[in-house]
């Protein structure tokens, strides 16, 4: 089953970032997500605009890919401090169903085959609708014109797209399109969050039922997420690593390892990567 990841420098740059890079521990956990993948599962690529792709091919980055780099545009009227993550559905818009979209740092260790067996779509898992987070739709402020399509059920549960697979072309363009649709017609707002799970983890499931698909999990319990052995999500520790440098560097050697010794063509690569050279000492 194919695979891909997707890079959007705007957000950063927006933020005030002078050019663009990658720290290590993101690096390593990028390479050993491909080196996983195309292992057990398939070919990935990676989508990337154009700030992106010049650092990925620069850096050496750009030859872990079995399906290469490609380029996308985020439409420009998007706002990237609200809509961080709106490259992933340019992305998602520009791959044919069915296909795996996989987060920069996200491993799967495993074959999938079995766990996608009959799912329209699956995701890593389901959420609560915490008003803090998930307010009610009436909420947002939307330009002139924009209207929810009344076969939106909200009362149901939003999808955590970290991991995603969706097998229905159908689904996969009427879910980028509105998810796309809303980043454009909301006004602006200084809110990075509601706005964009509501883009990303709440039309998906919306589009699906509308469409007669439920959505499965990997992970039916959240708070099982520690105790399964399917993949690794490093979100909530890229905190300790900006600020923890041993953790850090622990983290990126104890990568390098796994890569010597599971995936050595992959570890050829990466070892050629400048950013990475720290972690090679043990």
């Amino acid at each position: 089953m194919k695979g891909f990841y997707s890079l959007w420098t705007a957000p950063y740059q927006a933020k005030g970032g002078s050019g663009f890079h990658l720290e290590d521990y993101e690096i390593a956990t990028l390479i050993l997500s491909v080196a996983a993948y195309q292992a057990y599962n398939g070919e990935t690529c990676m989508y990337a605009d154009d700030t992106a792709f010049a650092y990925l091919h620069e850096e050496g980055i750009a030859d872990i890919f079995e399906r290469g780099v490609i380029r996308m545009k985020v439409p420009e009227d998007i706002d990237p401090l609200t809509y961080w993550a709106a490259g992933k559905m340019v992305a998602l818009r520009m791959e044919d169903a069915p296909v795996v979209m996989i987060d920069t740092d996200l491993i799967i260790w495993k074959n999938i085959e079995k766990e996608l067996k009959d799912a329209y779509v699956k995701v890593i898992h389901r959420e609560e609708l915490n008003p803090e987070i998930y307010p009610d739709p009436g909420s947002f402020e939307m330009k002139e014109g924009y209207e929810f399509p009344k076969s939106w059920d909200f009362n149901v549960l939003p999808a955590n797209t970290a991991l995603l697979y969706i097998a229905d072309q159908d689904l996969k363009d009427r879910y980028t399109e509105e998810s796309l649709k809303f980043m454009r017609m909301s006004k602006k707002t200084s809110d990075n969050l509601c706005h964009m799970v509501f883009a990303e983890q709440r039309i998906l499931p919306m589009c699906a039922a509308a469409k007669g698909y439920g959505v499965d999990a990997f992970c039916s319990d959240l708070m099982k997420l520690r105790e399964q052995s399917l993949f690794t999500h490093i979100w909530g520790h890229k905190s300790v690593f900006k600020f923890n440098m041993d953790e850090r560097r622990a983290y990126c050697r104890r990568c390098m390892k796994r890569l010597a010794t599971e995936f050595p063509l992959m570890y050829v690569k990466a070892r050629e990567i400048k950013e990475l050279e720290d972690c090679l000492n043990a």
